[in-house]
């Protein structure tokens, strides 16, 4: 008679979509980053007023989603409220064009929702604890 056919085994989805290795969190910050600083210099040139906010403040969620996890949760937001802290108070000073001031800001708008996922991370692994 015949063979019985062995089914394909489909791929797991689990081991594609492995969001256990931290690679993925140092590429979407980078990857964040670059764009914010695309998108501020594409207001500067093309004179947007507050569209391209909106996706750089998107951007930012994702890169928080995706960026850290909570065993080094407390020293991603140290070093990003001083990072924030920083550029904040080199856009205020008048020493700096104004093109400069808009990289500061994309880098502020992009690192604020960051700071906040990470946070909220955080705070869920205290309270599981």
């Amino acid at each position: 008679m015949g063979k019985e056919k062995k089914p394909i085994p489909l791929p797991r989805l689990d081991l594609i979509l492995d969001f256990t290795d931290k690679k993925q969190g140092l590429i979407a910050l980078l990857v964040g980053i670059l764009v914010a600083i695309i998108l501020g210099i594409l207001a500067i040139n093309l004179g947007w007023a507050t569209t391209w906010l909106y996706w750089v403040l998107g951007i930012g969620v994702v890169v928080g989603i995706l960026n850290i996890f909570h065993e080094e949760g407390v020293l991603f937001l140290v070093s990003g409220l001083t990072l924030t802290l920083m550029l904040n108070i080199l856009a205020g000073l008048a020493l700096f064009p104004a093109w400069a001031v808009t990289l500061f800001n994309a880098a502020i708008y992009l690192l604020a929702p960051t700071l906040v996922i990470v946070s909220l991370k955080v705070l869920y692994a205290l309270a599981v604890k």
